[in-house]
């Protein structure tokens, strides 16, 4: 078999650079117990944000090796991760598991940042540690009261896109606000992801048929659909396809189904609301 064929759920090997590995002291075992606990942590903090599982694994590397390991093996998958660190002759070997995946893409650049800075300069186990929770604890750079607006405006637009008039516009508009003040909110109460889509859905699509009612639009059907388009899982999408096309089939598939069980959660909750208004998308 070619050596450059990645199975399905292999672990990736990263070493130190010899010349760097031969300067560099053999860490304590308390010291690298602490250095597979910070790539753990970061690599954790990585797939919550919604990273594809080949960056989680390059930041952890760059995190470990710049914190001084002599090698780092590393197992990503979507629910959890294995981490083995080696320095000399101490070995340490971590899991830990993965929570609910999410979407937060600063996150994402202030590690791979800080993984950057580290694989050039370095860095000592307490500082890595300290600027790790710091890039966690940041908030969006939006808040709700900027996102929650411009969210609706975009589909609002879509829904001028397909068809529709300025009547259609402002219902989808009104039905995207609504549908993303509900999924900040029921996200912060801690909702599951797939609860949460299904009541998001039936609040865009009942909030823009209400609208319709209300300016007579003569195409309610096409903002009840635009008003959803926030729901859609991009980021899970993307990510299955980057996981697949790294061969990482595992971690491919389950992004997939993911992505699969919340466009059926978007089904449920538009369904949901057609029921109740009597509303016909199909012809």
């Amino acid at each position: 078999m070619p050596d450059d064929i990645i199975l399905p759920g292999e672990s990736h090997a990263f070493e130190a650079d010899p010349v760097t590995q031969a300067d560099a002291p053999q860490l304590s075992r308390d010291e690298l117990s602490e250095l597979v606990d910070i790539v753990l942590l970061a690599g954790q903090a990585m797939l919550h944000s919604g990273a594809a599982n080949f960056r989680t694994e390059q930041t952890m590397a760059q995190i470990g090796l710049g914190m001084g390991a002599d090698r780092l093996e590393l197992f990503v998958t979507t629910s959890g991760i294995i981490a083995t660190a080696v320095s000399g002759s101490e070995q340490r070997t971590r899991v830990e598991r993965v929570g609910p995946l999410g979407v937060n893409m600063a996150q994402v650049t202030g590690f791979n940042r800080l993984s950057r800075y580290m694989s050039l300069i370095g860095g000592a186990l307490p500082a890595t540690r300290r600027q790790i929770m710091e890039i966690k604890a940041r908030p969006r750079e939006l808040p709700a009261w900027a996102t929650i607006p411009a969210v609706g405006i975009a589909c609002g637009a879509f829904a001028q896109n397909l068809g529709g008039g300025w009547g259609e516009f402002a219902a989808a508009t009104l039905g995207a606000a609504l549908a993303q003040w509900t999924r900040l909110r029921l996200h912060a109460l801690g909702v599951s992801a797939y609860a949460l889509t299904v009541v998001s859905a039936f609040m865009a699509v009942l909030a823009a048929w209400i609208v319709c009612q209300i300016a007579d639009c003569p195409r309610p059907d096409l903002a009840a659909a635009a008003s959803v388009l926030l729901l859609v899982p991009g980021v899970p999408l993307v990510t299955s396809v980057i996981d697949l096309a790294n061969h990482d089939m595992v971690s491919g598939l389950a992004r997939a189904a993911l992505s699969f069980l919340l466009a059926l959660s978007i089904g449920v909750g538009v369904m949901l609301a057609l029921w109740v208004t009597g509303l016909r998308i199909l012809p």
